[in-house]
């Protein structure tokens, strides 16, 4: 049963990234990579949540199915609503923390395959 859905694009009122252009902010890590992040929208795993907030519905014990490795803000958020079980078409290129937070609380992570999502600016 589908509880609720997700969609990557900006909070509510607000015009769409596909519109006005990504608002993009440099993240550096501790390995010394570098990665960028569109900080105008909200993920489609954000929005999910948001959705089921707003309706009352609980994720505990739920699987999340998206289309890469969720950022690090969203597996905290993912973790913190009790959702069991990712499942993800590929990895993203920045989803090491991710998959380390996950594993460290014991939520189970799937890939279809294990190709990392390749997309603009990234």
């Amino acid at each position: 049963q589908v509880l609720v859905t997700g969609y990557v694009g900006s909070p509510r009122g607000m015009a769409h990234c596909d519109e006005v252009g990504h608002l993009f902010k440099k993240v550096f890590h501790e390995d010394s990579s570098v990665t960028q992040h569109c900080v105008r929208t909200v993920h489609a795993e954000q929005n999910a949540i948001c959705q089921a907030a707003r309706r009352g519905i609980a994720l505990n014990d739920s699987t999340l199915y998206c289309k890469m490795t969720p950022c690090r803000t969203c597996a905290m958020l993912i973790i913190n609503c009790g959702i069991a079980r990712v499942v993800c078409e590929k990895k993203y290129h920045a989803g090491r923390e991710s998959e380390e937070l996950f594993k460290d609380t014991g939520v189970s992570l799937f890939y279809f395959s294990e190709e990392i999502e390749q997309y603009e600016n990234q």
